[in-house]
């Protein structure tokens, strides 16, 4: 973890829990760049530190990393004690993911364990992160708490009950936070990412080799995938931020222009 300082910044404090080299590292760059003070939370410390040491020099920034399991409230809560030293949340962006296999699994060979895992990690972590964030935002009366999801947080997908469970859990905990907290000038927003997200346009060989967060089919009709920009992606991310109050949006889809609707 890096030097926990307090912050120096006039905005608030923008936390993106589940950082990866795609998705999550994109935000936390865009919010960087918007001039944010970040911090970043994933389990694997040393990579995260490295996007750390990146986004904070590409963008003269200040990034914090800091390592958290979202399945376990005790790493929830003394990774959030850092965060808060730093100040004022004003941005909770929970993008925190449980790998699953891409191959359909039969109901009947899933472990107990593994689902378990599946729904804390996509669900109950979230719980745990706004709950640490949610009072400073009221007393402020102001702040913004972003999910991400993914199609399977639509429609049950026969061999995928894991990731269904937690995800439709996700968004029922995003509508239920909007309509508590949105009338106290907390805008909640849940963004379903339909599609595969591939390395940023641009980005180095290196990258373009990583693994990224959530992974869902976008195949056009030649049976090619159209990759989704996790920097555009990003920009969405930035706007529901900084929507106007009186018209905000609770749920966005986001899916690249080839691909297939179910």
């Amino acid at each position: 973890m890096r030097s926990m300082a307090s912050s120096t910044s006039a905005k608030g404090i923008a936390a993106i829990v589940g950082v990866g080299p795609k998705l999550g590292r994109s935000i936390a760059r865009k919010f960087a760049h918007e001039g944010y003070t970040v911090a970043i939370l994933a389990r694997d410390l040393g990579r995260l530190s490295k996007f750390a040491d990146e986004i904070a020099r590409e963008e003269k920034a200040q990034v914090f990393a800091i390592r958290i399991d979202c399945s376990d409230s005790r790493s929830v809560r003394e990774a959030f004690e850092g965060v808060l030293s730093l100040g004022f949340v004003e941005v909770l962006v929970y993008n925190a993911y449980q790998p699953v296999s891409w191959h359909p699994t039969n109901f009947t060979d899933i472990k107990i364990d593994s689902f378990e895992k599946s729904l804390a990690v996509s669900s109950l972590g979230a719980f745990l992160c706004a709950q640490q964030v949610l009072p400073g935002m009221v007393e402020r009366e102001r702040g913004t708490v972003l999910f991400t999801g993914c199609s399977a947080s639509l429609n049950g997908i026969a061999g995928f009950s894991e990731l269904c469970c937690g995800k439709f859990a996700l968004r029922a905990l995003s509508q239920c936070l909007a309509r508590e907290f949105q009338p106290l000038g907390v805008h909640v927003a849940h963004i379903i990412i339909d599609g595969v997200i591939g390395p940023p346009r641009g980005a180095s060989a290196s990258q373009r080799g990583l693994v990224g967060e959530q992974q869902q089919s976008g195949v056009g009709g030649n049976g090619a995938v159209m990759m989704m920009d996790p920097d555009a992606l990003a920009q969405t991310y930035w706007h529901l931020h900084v929507q106007d109050r009186t018209a905000w949006t609770q749920e966005i889809d986001l899916r690249p222009s080839i691909t297939r609707f179910y």
